[in-house]
């Protein structure tokens, strides 16, 4: 028996890659319906942190570590202040806008 690895046609050993060579992936999540927080995209939202701060404003940006809003001042007006929550340090995020 040999232990020789299997490879491809391109002499690259056969294995799940996640990078550029697997765009796929990217197109499937973009198609698929918004879910958890993709659902408050765009959206206002009101953040309370662990320590017990809250923040409100626009939902901007989502990453896997990370979100992103845009803050509101107190007559729900967009400051142009873009403010960055790591995910472990939120308690929870509420969605101020109804459908």
């Amino acid at each position: 028996m040999t232990n020789k690895k299997t490879m491809n046609t391109n002499n690259r050993p056969k294995m799940k890659t996640r990078g550029p060579l697997n765009n796929r992936t990217d197109e499937k999540r973009l198609q698929r319906s918004p879910s958890g927080l993709n659902f408050f995209l765009n959206r206002r939202v009101a953040i309370v942190t662990m320590d017990g701060k809250r923040v409100e404003g626009i939902l901007a940006f989502i990453s896997t570590y990370d979100v992103m809003i845009e803050q509101l001042d107190k007559e729900k007006q967009k400051t142009g202040t873009y403010l960055t929550f790591f995910k472990h340090a939120l308690k929870y995020v509420r969605c101020e806008e109804p459908d």
